[in-house]
């Protein structure tokens, strides 16, 4: 253990003024509207299959997964949330009530991707779920697909629409999570700076390391972002020194701060930056959904400049 370590040392990048200010301005804006001036200065969206996953519950996940979604909607980005956990929180977050149609039902056969999709807001799609989605492991277990390419093809109806789609997952191994991973060109592991948390994060690790060696030719980009970050805790600022270098994954620079935001937004059934008041929350989040689609670096060269 490292209980020297200051919080200085791990907590989240912080906006500089002229960072700050940009983010500011085009979060009022329209989405089409941030989308045009940013193509403007020379920024390209890329094409992203990104999972929120980790072997632990109540790491965040779903939060992450949620409120990343609505930020990069906000910042001009198409997404489409596909929410595969049948405890559907990410659903419940954007106000859904029980939906017609699910996953699972695209599994079947009853539905086609584009008749799952939802709008929720300018920008973000999602394809929601209940508890409908847990007969998803016994129609994967019994169909002959081919891992490497069959939730690609289920979704090609509709992935040409997007240029971001974001996979919620339940924190288990199964067969749907095995192939989301193999679809995956990011997979995000939140983790909570706690001994559980750690070692969920590590078994996730050794699940995607475990994929790969199967399809060497399936290498996501692996990144563990902690989350439920108090500086005031000694043994949270330990954890985090101790597995600063990890096998296999990305450390982020970036840290999700514990704050109430969150929870004040989920009982609202919206987004952190609904809210009208300045947080932690929104500033962690901002940064993490620029992180994942390149935008940090293009804000902060413009800065600097």
């Amino acid at each position: 253990m490292h209980p020297e370590v200051a919080s200085s040392e791990i907590i989240p990048l912080l906006h500089t003024r002229d960072v700050a200010r940009e983010a500011a301005s085009l979060g009022k804006l329209g989405p089409a509207e941030a989308r045009r001036l940013l193509e403007r200065s020379g920024f390209r969206y890329p094409r992203l299959n990104i999972v929120f996953h980790c072997l632990k519950g109540g790491a965040a996940k779903t939060t992450l997964a949620y409120n990343t979604a609505y930020r990069l909607a906000q910042l001009g980005t198409r997404v489409l949330l596909v929410d595969l956990d049948k405890q559907a929180n990410a659903t419940a977050s954007f106000g859904l009530g029980r939906p017609d149609r699910v996953f699972v039902d695209v599994v079947t056969g009853d539905a086609t991707a584009e008749q799952a999709v939802v709008r929720v807001a300018e920008s973000l799609d999602v394809i929601p779920s209940s508890l409908d989605n847990a007969r998803l492991e016994p129609e994967l277990i019994h169909r002959r697909v081919n891992p490497r390419t069959y939730y690609r093809n289920l979704l090609a109806p509709v992935r040409d629409r997007y240029d971001v789609t974001i996979f919620d997952l339940p924190p288990d191994l199964s067969h749907n999570t095995y192939l989301t991973s193999l679809y995956a060109d990011v997979i995000c592991i939140p983790t909570t700076p706690d001994e559980y948390s750690v070692h969920g994060m590590r078994l996730t690790l050794g699940a995607v390391e475990s994929i790969a060696r199967e399809y060497p030719d399936a290498r996501p980009r692996v990144l563990v972002i902690w989350t439920r970050f108090d500086p005031r805790e000694k043994s949270a600022l330990s954890y985090i020194a101790e597995n600063s270098k990890l096998d296999g994954a990305e450390v982020l620079p970036i840290v999700i701060r514990t704050d109430v935001t969150f929870k004040n937004a989920q009982a609202r059934a919206q987004s952190v930056f609904q809210l009208r008041k300045r947080s932690a929350a929104r500033e962690d989040i901002d940064l993490l959904a620029r992180e994942l689609v390149g935008l940090r670096e293009l804000s902060e060269k413009a800065g600097n400049a």
